[in-house]
């Protein structure tokens, strides 16, 4: 069995241009992102997928420079990318992360394929019922689920260039109601924290909170990131 990491980023970001290119502890925030998934274990590979080289030239050329592999399909369309990049890599199973979310969680992220792959399910994820912060967001599905999902999407739009659209890779897989889904859930509701990179505000507040936590502890995980949120919360400043 096959599980590949495919790592969503592309270039030209609506909000924070360039973002996934910015550095967090002297590392660019790609840099980041896949030292951390070298630690997910049953994993076969990890794969950069973003759009066109054309537009994504600076991206590539990082991804070359850390030895991340890469592959480039529509810019836009995210389901058409992911379905031809499962093809390429003969993917049987597919760990989707976003690379503006530098907090991912390996223990999480590993807990959850052991769920998985010992349950009957087409697609998991811990984002359709919102209980962890923004920012650790991830899904688990199959590369024969993506298929049956970029098929009924392409046949509803026939008449159009479908590699062109504006598409979720997951959306229709979550949301259809044809798919067996498993909603991995926290214990406590975390969804109010914001932990992604979206924006320079995001930006800066990962950078305060990379800077305390990152230097002796690179691998950190959601506990060590709320243990100092709470310290902050009590007048203890992270400085």
């Amino acid at each position: 069995m096959k599980t590949i990491i495919f790592i969503q980023a592309r270039e030209n970001s609506t909000r924070l241009p360039g973002k996934v290119l910015k550095k967090l502890c002297g590392k660019s925030i790609i840099q980041i992102i896949f030292e951390r998934m070298k630690k997910i274990h049953k994993i076969h590979k990890i794969i950069l997928i973003t759009g066109p080289q054309s537009i994504n030239n600076n991206l590539t050329s990082e991804s070359k420079k850390i030895g991340l592999d890469y592959f480039c399909g529509s810019e836009n369309n995210l389901l058409d990318r992911f379905y031809h990049a499962s093809k390429f890599f003969e993917a049987d199973n597919i760990i989707r992360i976003t690379a503006d979310n530098p907090f991912s969680d390996i223990n999480l992220i590993n807990h959850a394929i052991d769920i998985f792959e010992n349950g009957n399910y087409q697609i998991l994820s811990n984002n359709r019922i919102r209980t962890y912060p923004i920012g650790l967001n991830f899904e688990i599905f199959t590369s024969e689920s993506l298929k049956l999902a970029w098929n009924d999407e392409k046949k509803n739009f026939r008449n159009t260039n479908f590699s062109d659209l504006i598409m979720s890779p997951t959306k229709y897989m979550l949301y259809s109601g044809k798919f067996i889904n498993y909603d991995l859930v926290n214990n406590e509701n975390l969804s109010k924290i914001r932990l992604t990179i979206d924006t320079l505000d995001d930006f800066n507040n990962a950078t305060k909170y990379f800077n305390k936590i990152y230097p002796n502890n690179p691998f950190f995980n959601l506990k060590d990131i709320i243990k100092y949120i709470d310290m902050e919360s009590k007048g203890d400043k992270i400085k």
